[in-house]
This record gives C-alpha cells, structure tokens and sequence, in this order.
C-alpha cells in the first residue's frame, strides 16, 4: 500500500474549539462572508448543571438572529435570585426586572441546548466547516507566524491552512500550549456537584422565575429550575474530596441536600440511585499573559476562565466573539494579521474580564467561608444590599453581564452599613 497523501485545508480563519465561544465567531465570520473552519477534538459529555444564558447573553443571541430558536427549546425564565441562610432566614432578592434592559430576565437551559441552537443557525452558512473528532496536534508556522495548526482527523494528519488561528478550546487549551502561550491558573478550594431531579409538586410555585441559593458556613446549596418539570441541584464539596464517589457518601448527598430543603426528600431525590448521575465541577480562573500572537488570538476560557459564581462564562466568550469578529474584519481587509494588528480585541476585552474574575474572587472568599465572623458580616452584608434599592441594582447589573466592575469603596461601606 502506497503512503497516504496529506490533507491540505485552507480558510480565512481557524477556530479550535466548537464551544459557544467559537460557534459565536464562526457565525459572525459566516456573515461577513469569510471561510471558516472549525475543529473540535470530540464531543464534550452531558454536565449535570445548568446553562444560564444571562440578559446580556440574551441580547447578543437577539444580535445573530438565534434568540426566537433559544426561547423555543425547553427553557425556564428566571427573573430574581433568593439568597437565604441555610435553615435560617431569607438574606436578599436580587430582582432582574428592576434593570433598564430589553430582557430583564435570564434563561435556565439543559446542558447543551445553547450550542444546538448555535449549531443550528451555522447550517445556513455552507462557508463554515466543523470537523468533528479532530485532535489537535500542532501549529504551522512562516518563520515566526502562525498560518494554520494540524490536527489528526480519522486517523490522518492533516493540514489546516488560515490566515488567523483562535483557540476557543477551553481552559485546558491545548492551541495555548502549542503555542507556547504562558498563563496563570487558579484552582479554587472548593467544587460543586451537579445533578438533575424532578420538580416536586410542592416547590412549583418557590421555584417559579426563581432560583435559589441556601449558604452557610462553608456550605452552598443551589436551585436552579431549568425545565417546566426540572430542577438541576449543586452543591459544594471540597474540590480535594471529589475522587472516591461511591453509594454510601451519595446517600449522604441525599440526606443532607433533604435537610437543606425537605420538600426535595422523597419525589425528587429518591430517583438519584447511582454516582453516574451526578456531574463535578472543578472551577478554575485563567489568566493568559497574552491574548494574541502573530497570526493567532485566544478566546473565552481558554483567555481567562472564571469562577462560575457570576455565572458569566458563556456570555463573555460570546462577547468575546462580538469584538474579535470586528477586529478580524479590519485585519483580513487589510490583510495584516500580526499580533500587533490583533492587539485591540485584547486590550478592549481583558479590562472587563479582569474585573469580573476580580468580583467572582469576592464572592468565592465571602459565600463559601467557614469563618463565622466573617459568615454573620456575609449575611449582614445580604441584608443591607437588599435594604438598599441603589445596591441592589447594581448587584443586579453586575449579576447580568450589564457591568462588569466591582462595588466601589462607598458602596461597600453602605453594604456594610457603615454609612447611609
């Protein structure tokens, strides 16, 4: 048998990665009229958590034309956050129909459905290529530019020839690695475990438009409904005692997620009989030393993973997206495609993810402690937020992608209650 010949494809521009992030750009690219190709190694599992597509995040699926197909898919509307103490007191509302915004509101999907709707609006456009169980394996290079990568597809080496390469794969990224792209990553203490359950007959009516959030000392229940009949569940664990899962420790799940909230006990946790069901979540933040290269640019988590307490992720990849599709314009117009040219996408964007990751580090150092000084300030900081119609609204901004910076020194000390 003869050598197998190479496979050469060539495009405008290269994305690794077919996440919300990378699908986002293609379709932007796609109706610039430019070549697109995208490669995604496999995949990715079911997770047994939510999709929460943010008001911002809403009004940029409103900006590709997507929303309509999004709100068509088994969604729930959740407009207002209620944090309470576990088996103690209600703490704060954080209502989103208080927002000058065209969609006050947020979108609860199951895992998966953002980029079905995605990838359904990438099939009017034939210019857009996807190889799907492409891994992968290097990056090609013109002296000190990135032209393309290669990839492993069914078994072969192929080329992939592009103007520009984008890394939209992850906080793993393995385009960062290839290309020698140094980054910073912070694992946090903490983990959360996901899972699905039926909504009981009882929490109809506490889980209508509303998610809910039990924190204690060093311990978070989250309730998101995310179908007309579904509940997703997380819970924190320590991110060092996920390994070892088996039946015993789940029905102490069970047990204590019933504590937390009895009307769950019977109808809804009782269908929960194997670690299977149950997904882990290990957050970490990433902050790439540099978002851009000569021929090559980084996009969402594989620039700057965040916590998902601001639960932002999807939305900022998908911004992301918006700013990098204009600066590709200009470049491929231009037909400069050096770091330099790229560097606008990074200097707009990293101020506002940077502000972001700085906020999600407030809340993992204020919601998860264990200190119960600082637990009883936590809950007295709730309180006056939600006392306090001006605080609220600006939580409730920062919550919904609509600001992205943290509160300012005056408004600490009013949710402190240190001043007026």
């Amino acid at each position: 048998a003869g050598e197998r010949r190479l496979v050469r494809y060539a495009s405008d521009i290269l994305i690794v990665g077919a996440g919300v992030g990378g699908l986002s750009l293609g379709l932007r690219l796609a109706s610039k009229g430019y070549r697109v190709r995208i490669l995604q190694q496999r995949e990715p599992p079911p997770a047994k958590r939510p999709e929460m597509v943010q008001p911002h995040g809403l009004q940029a699926f409103a900006e590709l034309g997507l929303l309509d197909r999004l709100m068509a898919k088994r969604v729930a509307r959740v407009e207002c956050f209620r944090f309470s103490q576990i088996q103690g007191e209600p703490l704060c509302r954080v209502d989103y129909r208080i927002l000058d915004h065209p969609y006050p509101y947020a979108l609860i999907a199951l895992p998966g459905q953002t980029r079905r709707v995605l990838l359904d609006g990438l099939r009017a456009h034939p210019a857009v290529h996807i190889h799907w169980g492409a891994r992968l394996t290097g990056a090609l290079r013109r002296d000190k530019q990135v032209v393309g990568a290669t990839a492993v597809e069914n078994g072969q080496e192929r080329e992939f020839h592009a103007l520009v390469t984008v890394g939209a794969d992850g906080s793993h990224s393995r385009l960062r690695e290839v290309l020698g792209l140094a980054c910073r990553v912070k694992r946090y203490p903490n983990a959360f475990l996901g899972l699905f359950v039926n909504r009981p007959a009882g929490l109809a009516r506490v889980f209508d438009r509303q998610v809910g959030y039990y924190l204690g000392r060093g311990e978070i229940l989250g309730i998101f409904p995310c179908a007309p009949t579904v509940l997703c569940l997380l819970y924190m664990v320590p991110a060092d005692g996920t390994s070892g899962m088996h039946e015993q420790r789940l029905e102490a799940l069970k047990s204590r997620i019933a504590d937390i909230e009895p009307r769950l006990r019977d109808s809804s946790l009782a269908s929960l009989t194997a670690w299977e069901q149950v997904s882990c979540l290990l957050p970490v933040q990433v902050r790439a030393a540099r978002w851009v290269a000569e021929g090559a640019a980084l996009l969402g988590d594989a620039a700057h993973a965040c916590h998902p307490h601001v639960a932002q992720g999807s939305f900022q990849a998908m911004e992301d997206a918006k700013v990098l599709a204009e600066v590709l314009d200009v470049c491929l117009s231009r037909g400069e495609f050096s770091a330099r040219a790229l560097a606008p996408y990074e200097e707009i964007r990293r101020p506002v993810v940077e502000r972001l990751q700085q906020v999600a580090n407030e809340y993992v150092w204020l919601w998860e402690t264990k200190n119960p000084v600082l637990a009883r300030l936590r809950d007295r900081i709730f309180r006056n937020v939600g006392e306090r119609p001006e605080l609220l609204y600006r939580v409730a901004a920062i919550e919904a992608g609509i600001e992205s910076g943290p509160l300012t020194f005056a408004e600490r000390l009013q949710a402190l209650g240190l001043c007026a």
